[in-house]
């Protein structure tokens, strides 16, 4: 019996996968790639709401083809158990949306991009492609509430900055850069939120800085000026419940009376899964005030 020839799985030949014709499926695959910057092919298969087999088939034609990448950096970690490959916009996929929607192509052709990107930022925007996936498919199945939005992480969009006092009393400049910025709306009214991924590798002190800089942000009225809004949380997503508390901790310290704030509020993967993305919305979340459990839609 002929063996089959195996597909190599970072180098392109789309003579082994045969014809691509283009289906709407795929142009909606693209355009999620796009808007999240990465995603991997369980995450894809969520949102598409199609089988794993149909989806790894599309995949595997999109990426061989060029309208899908797949970062180089994924090859430090095994691909293998339950370890999915990731995707990014190709050159193809991002000549496609400059056509079709008239995205700036000088905005998204990726493609250099994709090769010289690190594993750790890859994983850091997987963790926050898994918040949203659960988020947006939890909110599905309410009638009544929706995303209104979601900004990626975006230096001209999102950041901002503002000086907060040192230990001597001084004034340091401290940044304000999301690594990403929503709306929810439900029967109640609008809610807004900055969301923060934490990887466990940023030291105590940096975090306070971060989290001081979001309250003299807040405290000077920077928000309503820059998104037009009155209110919003921070909320952290940690990879541990031991790094969330740690967090939440420190942050007790980021208001003015150290006492902390209902403004920050807290989680941990271990608290929701993609699996059974519902868990996003049940009171699963700490603030930095109280020891109560809540749910976002509070």
């Amino acid at each position: 019996m002929k063996k089959t020839k195996r597909t190599p799985r970072f180098k392109r030949e789309p003579q082994q996968v045969g014809g691509l014709r283009l289906q709407e499926r795929d142009i909606e695959i693209i355009k999620l790639v796009h808007d999240f910057r990465f995603l991997n092919s369980h995450q894809i298969e969520l949102l598409v709401n199609t089988s794993e087999k149909a989806i790894l088939r599309r995949l595997q034609k999109l990426f061989h083809h060029g309208f899908l990448d797949r970062p180089l950096a994924q090859i430090v970690y095994p691909l293998k158990g339950t370890q999915k490959m990731v995707y990014a916009l190709g050159d193809r996929g991002a000549e496609l949306l400059a056509e079709k929607f008239g995205v700036d192509i000088a905005k998204i052709r990726w493609g250099e991009k994709n090769k010289e990107v690190k594993d750790r930022h890859i994983q850091h925007t997987l963790m926050i492609s898994d918040f949203r996936v659960c988020l947006k498919l939890a909110l599905r199945n309410l009638p009544d509430t929706n995303l209104l939005f979601w900004e990626r992480e975006n230096p001209k969009e999102l950041k901002d900055y503002v000086y907060i006092k040192d230990l001597r009393g001084g004034k340091i400049k401290a940044s304000v850069v999301p690594d990403g910025f929503f709306g929810i709306q439900d029967p109640k009214g609008k809610m807004y939120f900055f969301l923060e991924a934490d990887q466990s590798t940023m030291t105590n002190a940096r975090f306070l800085k971060k989290m001081r800089a979001y309250w003299n942000w807040w405290k000077e009225g920077r928000h309503t000026k820059r998104f037009g809004i009155k209110a919003f949380r921070v909320l952290t997503i940690a990879k541990t419940e031991k790094r969330k508390e740690n967090l939440r901790q420190i942050t007790k310290k980021a208001d003015d009376r150290q006492v902390g704030s209902y403004m920050f509020w807290f989680t941990s993967e271990e608290n929701y899964s993609i699996q059974r993305p519902e868990s996003i919305l049940e009171p699963i979340w700490q603030t930095a005030k109280d020891n109560e459990w809540h749910s976002i839609l509070e």
